[in-house]
């Protein structure tokens, strides 16, 4: 196999998950008081900063993970946020959303872990 573009793969990977966690990050973003309420259902200990939390986390460090800056430690808040989504979210709510949102968390995971394991790819600001 020739190893030649295998970075570009890394870099679209790269790109697709940044652009998947600003989108998620604006979309709570326009309405806060969706994830307020989310996390005020599950029980979360100050829901309106975890809320806030969550929204930014996933803008900046979806962006710092778009442009490649640090990406082998820029992934793991993502990481974080997706193991937290799933334990306290998808997986006691499994017979409603189905096993498809479980694996589209796990995908979300194992991609950002390949992520920091690897290389960014091309046309990123850091190679680390």
């Amino acid at each position: 196999m020739d190893r030649k573009y295998h970075e570009y793969g890394h870099t679209l990977l790269r790109l697709a998950l940044g652009i998947m966690f600003i989108i998620a990050g604006f979309n709570k973003f326009s309405n806060p008081d969706g994830p307020i309420g989310m996390l005020t259902g599950l029980g979360f200990p100050a829901p309106t900063f975890f809320a806030w939390l969550l929204l930014l986390s996933e803008i900046v460090f979806g962006a710092l993970v778009l442009i490649g800056w640090k990406v082998k430690y820029t992934v793991w808040p993502l990481v974080i946020v997706l193991a937290v989504a799933a334990f306290t979210v998808v997986i006691p709510n499994l017979s409603k959303s189905g096993p498809i949102i479980l694996m589209f968390h796990l995908l979300g995971i194992a991609a950002l872990i390949s992520l920091a394991l690897t290389c960014p790819g091309k046309i990123a600001v850091s190679k680390e």
